[in-house]
């Protein structure tokens, strides 16, 4: 055990086994570890190794999937927060898995550097967000920035996997089933700022948001004919600093007035889902105004608050497939599906990850409803539905949403999963990182 403490020795906490939107609920509190450095995470891998236990990293919970949880050990990477280096000359950063975007976007800005992309939410852990294939719109998903690792494999031993390295390409988007990430290092850019413009157009126009501006999306209100187009534009001169620009948003924009407010409407959209045309049109027209706000990056498009508790999935569909996916999700929603606005549309670029959601350019829709406690949940329904249809047009989940799919079903868009499972039985010989959760989701 050498470089190792005794497991008596590594600091624990309490944690109440729950995802951030309560979707997902595991009941009572548990005791979990809680790593403070690479010593401390092997010194835990080797116990459960010892005592034939299964192991999960958990940080936020994010990922209401619950892939994360482990009724024998869990490990929290919540104090795993350190940043190594900046070096901006190299453009790159090499940090714990354990911090936050936000903390890492902030730290990156000083040093006039940015993450390419990441997804909006920027409370999500660094660590999470790459094994999940996290995503913004236009370049591809955050794990492809990844790098370099150091990964305490399931004999609890440490392996360096670098740029030029095969196996990277499969711990990006892996979940944790090939060990636990102790440190990363990520590609970065030069800070940048973008200028984000809400527009109004037809929904038949949605092609519009692929070609206009560099990470552009689209807010699609279903049950309408209209959706709302966030057209991003990147600033060239990043010295020019420009001032937000335009009127500022109105109260009824705010995240403290629809926390306030549209509760009351969810609630009972829950209760009678007949009712969600009309708070497409209510929210369409109340919540979300044409406006243009311009800033850095990270501020504009990566530091989303979610209003409420919420849940879903999302898919990546290769974009000549996208029209006709479309379609059917109308015919659906003609039958009796009723879909939450705004359905979210972002640009997916191809990767190189073996289980990658883009081998092409593809759309990456994702489709969530309102979590209300003392309502019904039709969350497991609607994703069910859609994630059939998205099935026959070649659509691929993420990874870290919901997924109801059978294990045969999800490895069979994945061509890479084989060669991944063999590299995961070579890193992780005993399961150590195979739970029962696992299994489920991917077969035995």
């Amino acid at each position: 055990m050498t470089g190792t403490k005794s497991i008596e020795e590594v600091p624990k906490e309490r944690l109440r086994p729950v995802d951030w939107s309560g979707f997902t609920d595991f009941g009572g509190e548990v005791e979990i570890f809680a790593p403070r450095n690479e010593s401390d995470i092997r010194s835990v891998v080797r116990y459960c190794l010892s005592q034939n236990k299964k192991l999960r990293v958990v940080a936020l919970r994010t990922s209401w999937n619950a892939l994360w949880y482990s009724p024998d050990v869990m490990m929290t990477a919540n104090h795993l927060t350190a940043i190594k280096e900046i070096n901006p000359r190299d453009h790159t950063v090499t940090c714990e898995p354990g911090i936050t975007l936000e903390e890492l976007h902030k730290a990156l800005w000083e040093k006039g550097l940015a993450l390419q992309t990441a997804p909006a939410p920027g409370w999500v852990t660094l660590g999470g967000a790459l094994s999940t294939g996290s995503h913004g719109s236009g370049p591809p998903s955050i794990s492809s920035s990844m790098i370099g690792c150091r990964l305490v494999t399931g004999d609890g031993e440490v392996v360096e996997i670098g740029e030029n390295d095969e196996r990277l390409d499969a711990v990006r988007l892996s979940l944790g089933m090939l060990g636990v990430m102790s440190m990363v290092t990520l590609r970065v850019v030069d800070t940048f700022y973008v200028k984000l413009s809400q527009i109004r157009i037809p929904t038949s126009d949605w092609k519009r948001f692929l070609t206009e501006g560099e990470m552009s999306y689209l807010l699609w209100f279903a049950h309408t004919d209209s959706s709302l187009m966030a057209r991003v534009d990147i600033i060239p001169n990043p010295a020019d600093k420009p001032v937000p620009c335009g009127p500022p948003p109105p109260e009824t924009n705010s995240v403290e007035f629809i926390s306030k407010y549209i509760r009351g409407v969810n609630e009972v959209a829950n209760i009678h889902p007949w009712t969600f045309p009309a708070r497409s049109r209510y929210i369409k027209d109340v919540l979300f105004p044409e406006g243009e706000v311009t800033g850095p990056v990270h501020e504009v498009l990566m530091s989303f608050q979610a209003i409420g508790p919420i849940a879903g999935a999302e898919w990546a569909l290769p974009v000549p497939r996208f029209d006709a996916a479309m379609a059917d999700l109308e015919k659906e929603m003609a039958n009796g599906l009723y879909l939450p606005a705004p359905v979210w549309l972002k640009k997916a670029k191809p990767e190189t990850a073996w289980l990658r959601a883009a081998d092409e350019d593809c759309v990456q829709c994702g489709i969530y409803h309102n979590v209300n406690p003392g309502t019904p949940w039709h969350v497991r329904d609607m994703v069910s539905r859609v994630e059939r249809l998205m099935l026959r047009h070649r659509g691929r989940p993420h990874l870290g949403k919901l997924i109801y799919l059978s294990p045969e079903e999800l490895k069979s868009v994945y061509p890479n999963w084989p060669k991944f499972d063999v590299l995961r039985r070579k890193l992780d010989p005993a399961g150590v990182f195979w739970t029962d959760r696992m299994e489920a989701r991917f077969g035995a």
